[in-house]
């Protein structure tokens, strides 16, 4: 049996479990979510924390059903921790509604970071894989 490193912190509505063998981060947003800064400061300050600074690929698979809106400094804090790793990064997101998939369109492209919407877990792992894995 394989050991796993993982770790697991909660803030106010999200929830993060860093899976360290394969380096992917799980989020999962509670119901009616509108992510501002502190929700920014404490994804990115988890994700700094974990993928250290060696430079290795690294993944997000993200359960966003319950997110509802994002605020301007979350855009910023977010958009500016991806932007510096979108060589190394993907992004997956499940179960978004019409608006965060707008959102979420203008943050990839701002961004410039590998990221799609999904509907199904398991297409959204194979994508992340095979996006890992030209990393």
């Amino acid at each position: 049996m394989t050991e796993r490193n993982d770790c697991k912190v909660t803030g106010g509505s999200v929830e993060i479990e860093w899976c360290a063998q394969e380096r992917i981060a799980i989020v999962r947003y509670g119901p009616n979510t509108n992510l501002t800064a502190p929700d920014g400061t404490f994804l990115v300050g988890s994700l700094q924390g974990w993928i250290g600074d060696d430079g290795e690929p690294f993944s997000v698979l993200a359960f966003a059903r319950g997110v509802r809106g994002t605020d301007a400094a979350y855009r910023a804090i977010a958009s500016g921790f991806f932007r510096k790793h979108r060589d190394v990064a993907g992004i997956a997101l499940l179960n978004m509604g019409p608006v965060m998939t707008v959102v979420t369109e203008m943050f990839r492209i701002g961004t410039g970071i590998p990221l799609k919407a999904f509907s199904e877990e398991a297409a959204a792992r194979d994508w992340l894989a095979t996006t890992r894995a030209r990393r």
